[in-house]
């Protein structure tokens, strides 16, 4: 197993040597099925035990495990957190109370399992750039998991990044891609014919990424504006990151929660206003260079105008600019 004894745990949590590891063993299991294995799959068992030469990605495996094994023991330590001091038993359950300890206030235990769920987050972080960074030494996962985000325009950390920050983490990236997907088809399959948009899929050049640009920018301010108002997230003038009071507490606020609500509203105004403006120069930049895009026979999907100021494309879902 990843991890084995107490000593493994001291690693990377603070706990006292007498503290009983057959005990936290069943949270490991559950640290698994519920953070890590949905993101790198079975990679606990690839990476159970401590690589040696001559295996030439020794070093590499070995840094992967260990942000592995910190994530699961924070994670596990996260799960575990409430049942520290119960004792379950044939009679139901009860705590465990002496002279000489006080149990510490509720609000203190909820800052420690933030804490280790904001660790296990950030460790996560750590070993999905690795194995990135690193397919041929990880080629289960690059097979698994390294290919779905291709299917998008905006397919990684890197470039929602660019346009919008999320602190450059892959946890919060992973989170946002259903929104992402909604986003892609709401707004560029109702512009785009699909063998365009296929192509910009692949490794474009000149006019072509131009437009692909645009048009990824877009597809991050469009999102932003979506996400604004769920409370998986936290978002201010500064980006937009996971909100673990949500699995801390149970409170499921708004990310607007706690700000002014014209200063959201002009936030996810701007956003939107902006997603509309790239979409509209990639537009102009399809229809200035014709030539270049000639993957379909019209690359601009036809409108029908309405007569109100408006002109809705044929495909239901976004307005022309």
């Amino acid at each position: 197993m990843i991890l084995e004894t107490t000593a493994d745990l001291k690693k990377y949590v603070t706990v006292s040597q007498s503290f009983i590891f057959a005990d936290f063993e069943p949270y490991i299991t559950k640290a698994f099925n519920a953070y890590t294995r949905k993101y790198v799959g079975s990679l606990h068992v690839f990476l159970a035990n401590e690589a040696t030469p001559p295996d030439i990605s020794f070093a590499v495996k070995n840094e992967a495990r260990e942000h592995l094994r910190n994530a699961i023991t924070n994670f596990g330590m996260f799960i575990y957190f409430p049942f520290l001091s119960v004792i379950i038993d044939g009679s139901g359950t009860s705590t465990i109370n002496n002279d000489q300890r006080k149990s510490t206030e509720w609000w203190r235990d909820n800052d420690m399992r933030r804490e280790l769920l904001r660790s296990g987050h950030e460790a996560m972080d750590y070993l999905l750039e690795i194995l990135e960074k690193n397919p041929d030494v990880f080629p289960d996962w690059t097979a698994e998991f390294g290919t779905i985000n291709k299917e998008l325009l905006v397919k990684n950390t890197a470039i929602f990044d660019k346009y919008y920050s999320i602190f450059n983490s892959r946890q919060t990236f992973l989170a946002l891609q259903p929104s992402i997907r909604q986003v892609e088809d709401q707004y560029v399959k109702t512009l785009l014919c699909p063998e365009l948009l296929e192509h910009l899929k692949t490794d474009v050049s000149g006019i072509v990424n131009d437009v692909k640009i645009e048009i990824q920018k877009a597809i991050v301010a469009f999102t932003v504006a979506k996400v604004a108002d769920e409370g998986l997230f936290l978002l201010d003038e500064n980006g937009l990151r996971v909100n673990f009071q949500t699995f801390v507490d149970g409170r499921k606020e708004s990310a607007s929660s706690g700000k002014p609500s014209d200063q959201i509203t002009n936030l996810v105004n701007k956003q939107i206003n902006n997603g509309s403006q790239y979409l509209a120069m990639a537009r102009d930049l399809i229809e200035s260079n014709l030539s270049e895009f000639n993957q379909c026979e019209s690359p601009i999907k036809k409108s029908v105008s309405s007569g109100s100021g408006y002109t809705p494309y044929d495909t239901p879902g976004i307005l022309s600019i």
